[in-house]
């Protein structure tokens, strides 16, 4: 039977997105349980084959529901399990051995080359760090192996070897041969960590284990933008996280909200969850079902449910939630669904006669989505209509039919937009109030290659996730601590008084202006969203009206869009600005070698320009 137009998909789930694309292909989730309705998905280059990975952030109302999927472990264990392996080993890359023996043995030869390591001799100090580190990353990789494979033990010794080699040129005064990481080719057993099962388990549900957090670490190649990762992680972060092994070699990572303090932990990465396939193609379908043993909607968004994710993203944008009919609305949707939920119950409640536990709370998971699906018509017009009455039409069909209203999203690189009805309505009042004003993002000429490699303006956070190098952004540490790090930051300028440093220039603010998803203040507030930190670092209060915006004056003024901005498509800037013409030319070329002409519908030779032009 064929589908209703309302229950067609916005967004199709690819089979494999891109291999190696750095941000991904974004993806609508039915249902509310994820951030903005919103996954991406990225299709990472191994040695092993493709590694996708679904990023997330899981709204704060749904973690209960995620955590009662959960038996959580007292600890992480290792276990054997055969697989094809082209390259290092998983739990190589997982302790970085190689990469900190290279590092010491760089030390070494760098202080024998310029005489201040000579044999007898003491060892610098800074070189006896890095031996001290590779020692403990062998030693960590041998107690993790236990009883080693063969292939395994094989890893190991190459690393004592080589290590041992390090260790001879400190004493003997003599340069260290090139060090290699340990490589395999074909099918082996390896060593993995999971969640230990616990004792008192209840079936069907995954195995979490709580741990220090961590962050992906993926490598990013500056020159093509390609994205590769072997399964590293990046272990100095401020937080905690659930590890959860959820089968046939699917991860996941959670970093709830209910065990990270806004005051002392990264409030960026609270809700973020990743969803880890085995490396092979093919793999995106299944990834996204997965999200169903967490609880959490698995399914693609369908065209009503689009809508109602439009015109939430709107009530939060023009500040309506606090209306008494918008409020009104919501508690009606949910009283709806309800009294959907009961009727399917009552339907089929003699289905449930005779399941197990596990089969009783997959039943009643299909009731609750399937009472969502039936309910969204109801639920789209009754929201509608109050929204319609708080912004000053006669009701929902009149403000469906005004010229702003759109609920497709716009599709900006790696992650999707909702647009504001209220700019759209507005355009021309809005054009004339930022005329003669732009928006800027200032950066390092290194800094503006990296973004244009990939073709974005890119959060702190999802930088993290594209393998982008730290220290691009100029106040990262802090921007993780107020909750800054999940979105980019623009300044408003005059067009007649730009920088004179590399910079992204917008001399149409209002094509950005048209999203859904920014807020900005008249001073640096470094983003702040935290609660716990706006005592330090609210300077001035937020706003997401986009006419007082228009209006900073401040120098220190921001304004953050969520996740990042697409600079090679229809959000590009109007000009990239660069110091001199040997800057203007690598730039050029550097875009000609991606067979980009073109930008925003203006041709490159037009939009890279010279500070002074």
């Amino acid at each position: 039977m064929p589908l209703e137009p309302g229950q067609l998909p916005v967004t199709p789930i690819p089979l494999t997105p891109d291999v190696g694309h750095a941000y991904g292909e974004p993806v609508l989730v039915g249902g509310s349980d994820l951030l903005a309705s919103t996954a991406t998905l990225v299709s990472y280059v191994s040695d092993q084959g493709p590694r996708t990975v679904l990023h997330a952030r899981v709204n704060e109302d749904a973690e209960a529901k995620l955590l009662e999927a959960l038996n959580i472990s007292p600890e992480m264990v290792p276990t054997q399990v055969e697989q094809q392996v082209t390259g290092r080993l998983p739990i190589d890359e997982q302790h970085n051995v190689a990469e900190k023996i290279i590092t010491a043995a760089k030390s070494v030869n760098h202080h024998i080359a310029n005489g201040t390591l000579t044999a007898g001799g003491a060892t610098p100090g800074t070189t006896a760090v890095k031996i001290d580190a590779a020692e403990m990353a062998i030693e960590g990789l041998a107690d993790d192996l236990g009883d080693a494979s063969p292939v395994e033990q094989a890893m190991l010794d190459h690393y004592v070897a080589q290590f041992q080699a390090v260790q001879h040129a400190i004493s003997a005064g003599t340069p260290v041969d090139h060090v290699t990481p340990f490589l395999h080719d074909g099918t082996a057993m390896v060593t993995v960590m999971v969640p230990a099962l616990p004792s008192e388990a209840f079936g069907g549900a995954a195995v979490a284990a709580l741990r220090d957090a961590t962050r992906i670490k993926p490598t990013l190649d500056a020159h093509t933008g390609q994205a590769s990762w072997g399964g590293a992680r990046t272990t100095s972060v401020l937080g905690k996280e659930y590890a959860i092994d959820l089968g046939d070699g699917y991860q996941a990572v959670y970093r709830p909200y209910s065990l990270n303090d806004p005051a002392t932990t990264e409030y960026s990465l609270r809700g973020r969850l990743e969803v880890i396939a085995p490396a092979g193609e093919g793999r995106v379908p299944d990834v996204v079902r997965r999200l169903g043993q967490l609880n959490l909607a698995n399914r693609p968004m369908t065209r009503d449910e689009g809508e109602y994710s439009y015109l939430a993203a709107n009530v939060i944008a023009q500040s309506l939630g606090e209306r008494a009919e918008v409020a009104a609305a919501q508690v009606t949707g949910d009283h709806i669904e309800d009294m959907v939920r009961q009727e399917i119950f009552h339907e089929r409640a003699h289905q449930a006669v005779g399941m197990s536990d596990l089969q009783l709370a997959t039943f009643a998971k299909d009731i609750q989505l399937e009472a969502h699906t039936r309910a969204l018509p109801a639920k789209v017009q009754v929201l509608r209509d109050a929204v319609a009455k708080a912004t000053g039409f006669t009701d929902g069909a009149a403000l469906a039919s005004s010229p702003g209203y759109d609920p497709a999203p716009r599709r900006s690189a790696g992650w999707l937009a909702w647009t504001r009805f209220d700019v759209g309505n507005t355009a021309d009042k809005l054009k004339a109030t930022v005329a003669g004003r732009s928006l800027t993002h200032s950066t390092s000429f290194a800094g503006l290659k990296a973004m244009l490699a990939t073709g974005v303006l890119a959060s702190t956070e999802r930088r993290a996730t594209m393998g982008t190098s730290t220290g691009i952004g100029k106040s990262e540490d802090a921007d993780k601590l107020t909750g800054g790090a999940s979105s980019v930051f623009l300044r408003v300028r005059q067009s007649s008084s730009l920088t004179d440093e590399p910079a992204l220039v917008w001399d149409q603010p209002d094509r950005l202006l048209a999203r859904a998803d920014y807020y900005g203040a008249n001073a640096d507030t470094f983003g702040v969203i935290n609660p716990a930190k706006a005592g330090q670092y609210a300077k001035a209060p937020l706003t997401r009206d986009p006419f007082k915006i228009a209006t900073f004056s401040n120098a220190s003024n921001e304004v953050m869009f969520a996740d990042g901005i697409d600079l090679l498509g229809a959000e590009g800037p109007s000009r990239i600005l660069c110091k001199n013409t040997a800057q203007r030319d690598e730039i050029k070329a550097l875009l000609h070698g991606k067979s980009v002409a073109s930008i925003a519908g203006k041709p490159i030779e037009e939009v890279v320009t010279l500070c002074s032009t």
